[in-house]
């Protein structure tokens, strides 16, 4: 389950809503901004005349729970790990998919949008880096090829490599992942987890630096070094340019993290649309949703709050043995128990509160 889509569950969106009982005389705050709550100010409650204005909502009056409503953001406090892209840069990145009816556009480009989207979506969820092979058009990489260091928020390093660096050399894939586990050997570990995103279009070569040999056995051999380091790696191979892909499935065997379901072990993408699933689906692998949630704004009473997974209301728990319950002083939600295990299992694609409807309690 760990390799579905995750970010639904990470940043989130619950509703206030109004429903059922009338409110009391006292004026409930009309003023305060909140445009779904009507003045009760203008007249008698008990006369049933709706004629205090046009444009104002009956929140008193809504006959179900979530009538009314506006969102609280909620942001999943999941620690974010670590991500390093090891990007094949060779001269043939500059060509098309082969597909019908025919597309043109360079693979390159294809893989400068999908990346792009990528960590602009997830960049404070996933701590992303980028290294290039080759680094110098040839069959080096070096500590050049490390072009984004890892951190958050690093979309727009990635959106400025993408747009100072084109494609050109050879697929000394080996040195790029080699050079991977000499820079994580050189920041703190990241306790969340460390995971490279190996990328390419074909098979390496560059074997003892001459361009004419294969690196096949070499890029495995990397790939098993940072499988030893406790670094795990996808493999992506892109564009359907493999005569031989017994590279890319043994290579992702020897990460830990091959594909469900293969062979083959490696992801495979041959259009745009199937790259940007195939980086989902990897991106959804790693992150690992926290149980607590926080939200950007706190609910108008915790008491009358309903909590829901996928649907299914979840009951509260104050004493935190199976449910859910609020912490006023952080202004977050957690889950306890089987709710916290469905959570972080990847099983949860939704979450949601609604304010206004008093949720099942169970302690």
């Amino acid at each position: 389950m760990r390799t579905q889509l995750l970010w639904s569950s990470l940043v989130v969106a619950g509703v206030v809503a109004g429903c059922g009982p009338k409110s009391s005389g006292a004026d409930d705050g009309g003023d305060d901004g909140g445009d779904d709550i009507a003045d009760d100010s203008s007249g008698d409650d008990s006369s049933g005349d709706d004629s205090s204005g046009d444009d104002a909502v009956p929140f008193p009056d809504a006959p179900s729970c979530g009538e009314q409503s506006v969102p609280i953001m909620v942001e999943n406090l999941g620690d974010p790990p670590d991500l390093l892209i090891v990007l094949d840069r060779s001269g043939s990145m500059t060509a098309p998919i082969l597909s019908f009816p025919p597309d043109f556009t360079p693979k390159w480009t294809i893989m400068m949008n999908a990346l792009n989207a990528l960590a602009s979506e997830l960049q404070d969820n996933i701590r992303f880096g980028l290294v290039e092979f080759p680094a110098d058009d040839n069959c080096g990489v070096g500590p050049a090829g490390v072009r984004v260091p890892i951190d958050l928020n690093q979309a727009p390093e990635i959106a400025t490599y993408f747009a100072t660096r084109s494609p050109n050399g050879n697929t000394p894939a080996d040195l790029g992942l080699s050079q991977a586990l000499t820079y994580y050997e050189s920041i703190p570990v990241n306790p969340a987890g460390r995971f490279v995103l190996f990328a390419t279009d074909g098979e390496p070569n560059c074997g003892g630096g001459d361009p004419e040999m294969s690196g096949a056995t070499q890029t495995v051999a990397a790939v098993q070094a940072l499988a030893a380091a406790g670094i795990s790696t996808y493999v992506l191979g892109f564009g359907g340019g493999f005569v031989d892909d017994s590279v890319l499935n043994n290579s992702a065997l020897a990460g830990g993290v091959p594909r469900p379901g293969g062979p083959p072990h490696y992801y495979a993408a041959n259009s745009a649309t199937e790259l940007q699933m195939a980086l989902d689906t990897i991106a959804g692998g790693i992150v690992v949703p926290s149980c607590s949630y926080a939200l950007a704004s706190p609910p108008p009473d915790p008491d009358l709050v309903t909590v829901s997974l996928n649907g299914v209301p979840v009951p509260r728990s104050t004493a935190h043995t199976d449910g859910w319950d609020y912490y006023p002083d952080a202004n977050t939600i957690t889950f306890f128990g089987s709710y916290c295990e469905m959570i972080e299992s990847g099983a949860i694609t939704d979450v949601s509160f609604e304010y206004g409807c008093p949720g099942p309690i169970i302690d």
